[in-house]
């Protein structure tokens, strides 16, 4: 990386989602829309089994598809520093990626890494933000005989608080 590289510290955050469900992410600011995809996947933990695609401004990538190849630093201006990607149409996951701050790039740096961020990723599959919800209160009743039915479906480590910055971390740099 050039040590004139800037990086973006970009927000990202499942919109409609309480509390929310959030990450922080550095990313060059040179990353197309279609490798941003990739470092979403792994820092919100989706499994990338199903389409996406991103708002910015009035276009559409579904509808315009070279807006893929498009790089973060002509995406973002200074009139425009919120976009949305939409992943899996069907349960309608919808994120926000506001730039936060530009940053210089740290020469020892390693890119993209995600720096922080709050509660897991919602299962795949599970109806969207409103199937998530319901999910969460059905989970929290052990007592309600769907609950454990529900609960071995998803997988029984599944922890709706947890998210673990060092395994994103790990799974970035691989």
């Amino acid at each position: 990386m050039m040590s004139d590289s800037k990086i973006y510290q970009l927000k990202v955050a499942i919109i409609d989602s309480e509390p929310l469900i959030w990450r922080r992410v550095l990313v060059p600011a040179e990353l197309t829309l279609e490798e941003l995809h990739r470092v979403l996947q792994v820092a919100m933990g989706w499994q990338n089994i199903a389409t996406y695609h991103y708002r910015v401004g009035k276009r559409r990538s579904d509808m315009e598809p070279a807006l893929l190849k498009m790089p973060l630093n002509e995406v973002v201006r200074d009139d425009l520093t919120t976009f949305s990607y939409l992943y899996d149409p069907r349960d309608g996951w919808l994120h926000s990626i506001h730039l936060e701050m530009v940053l210089p790039a740290d020469p020892n740096g390693v890119y993209p890494h995600c720096v922080t961020g709050e509660k897991a990723c919602p299962p795949e599959g599970c109806g969207g933000i409103w199937g998530y919800d319901e999910l969460l209160e059905l989970l929290e009743d052990p007592h309600n005989p769907e609950s454990a039915a529900r609960l071995e479906e998803l997988a029984p480590e599944f922890e709706p608080g947890a998210f673990d910055v060092d395994l994103v971390n790990m799974q970035l740099h691989n």
